[in-house]
């Protein structure tokens, strides 16, 4: 199966998250066009409702001999468009072809596909599993939902990896921090509290942490830990003190870290303030957390993709993704995984491509790298 025409079917399909930007259609027509494809190469295929009208979409190939099952997992759903020109028109220029989601990551499905589809011709021990899911963009419901339902010994995250290897990543935790202050007329600093002022001294303390977690030594394929606000919003009106400023923060994490430990650091911090200042109120909570993930590089999965990318005459060593991935849900679940998917630039950004020739080679390498493990005794 060529993976290019399959790839301007995906990136024609609107599939942002509506988790993301609310209204908007979800991943359903991108994963009927995957579907389609999968039924189309002999796959025996599933829909699962990860949730209402977000259908995770499985094929499988049954080898008639007994041996490992390998999965192939990518996401369905994009971020959102806003400011982009026709982001689902597939455009081709300079070998690459651009649109939202190209990148991030319908290259990844569309070279996992089609490495599928060759691999059906004469598949015959062991099993494959294809999966494309939901909601990765957000809290990764499509990827929970298929380790509910199923089991592999090992899979390969079809994220953009320009072709490298990736055997690790960082996690993250969502924090919301609200300082608290008194409302009053603006002429009267007797009887108000400003808790937008408050928050400025907690932004400065979020400073000192980012710059003293990024100072520390870096974990093997995840780097350090990082910091930084994500949204702020308080105050009424001009002529009013604020009575309550909200942050939103986002911390990368390494491995060794969680949810508890940011929220225990940002606590701390919070603990600090009110030492100094009786009249400092504030409150932080944890909205979300994903854990960091990491493999040993001398697994037999990552072994196999380096054999087969030396084969096609690519860097075979391992490294690390900056960002998370649905890596870390099947790896919680027991499925040893890595992250190889093709090149491109332009994340969640305005401009988007990725690379066609990265999308070919991706599909070669998925499939010779199948092979090698399905002969393995």
């Amino acid at each position: 199966m060529d993976p290019l025409p399959l790839l301007r079917d995906l990136v024609a399909a609107n599939s942002v998250n509506p988790s993301l930007v609310p209204g908007a259609p979800g991943e359903a027509a991108a994963a009927e066009v995957v579907r389609a494809a999968l039924t189309r190469a002999g796959l025996d295929v599933t829909v699962q409702e990860a949730a209402p009208g977000r259908p995770n979409v499985v094929g499988v190939l049954e080898g008639r001999e007994s041996g490992p099952a390998i999965m192939f997992c990518g996401h369905l759903d994009t971020v959102g468009v806003e400011g982009m020109a026709d982001p689902f028109v597939p455009v081709e220029r300079d070998g690459r072809l651009y649109g939202r989601g190209a990148q991030d990551m319908k290259g990844g499905i569309a070279a996992m596909v089609a490495a599928a589809a060759r691999l059906a011709q004469d598949w015959s021990r062991g099993r494959l599993i294809v999966a494309g899911v939901v909601d990765e963009e957000h809290l990764s419901l499509g990827a929970e939902a298929l380790v509910r339902d199923w089991r592999a010994d090992m899979a390969v995250v079809t994220e953009p990896t320009d072709l490298r290897l990736a055997v690790g990543h960082k996690g993250f935790a969502w924090i919301e921090i609200e300082t608290r202050g008194r409302a009053a007329h603006g002429s009267r600093p007797a009887e108000g509290n400003d808790a937008i002022a408050k928050m400025g001294r907690v932004l400065v303390g979020l400073e000192a942490i980012d710059r003293e977690l990024q100072a520390r030594p870096p974990v093997a394929y995840q780097g350090a830990g990082s910091l930084h606000a994500s949204i702020i919003a308080g105050g009424r009106e001009l002529s009013v003190y604020p009575d309550v400023c909200r942050l939103q923060l986002e911390r990368r994490t390494v491995s060794g870290e969680d949810g508890a430990s940011v929220l225990a650091e940002i606590e701390s911090l919070l603990a600090d303030h009110r030492a100094r200042d009786p009249a400092f109120e504030a409150v932080a909570r944890l909205v979300a957390d994903r854990p960091a993930y990491g493999l040993d590089s001398g697994h037999a999965l990552p072994a196999a993709l380096a054999g087969a990318l030396s084969r096609a005459g690519r860097v075979a060593d391992p490294t690390g993704m900056t960002f998370w991935t649905d890596a870390a849900i099947l790896g919680a679940a027991g499925i040893p995984s890595v992250l190889f998917g093709p090149g491109g630039a332009g994340l969640h950004s305005l401009e988007e491509y990725v690379d066609l020739e990265d999308v070919v080679v991706c599909r070669d390498v998925l499939a010779d790298a199948a092979r090698a493990l399905t002969a393995l005794p």
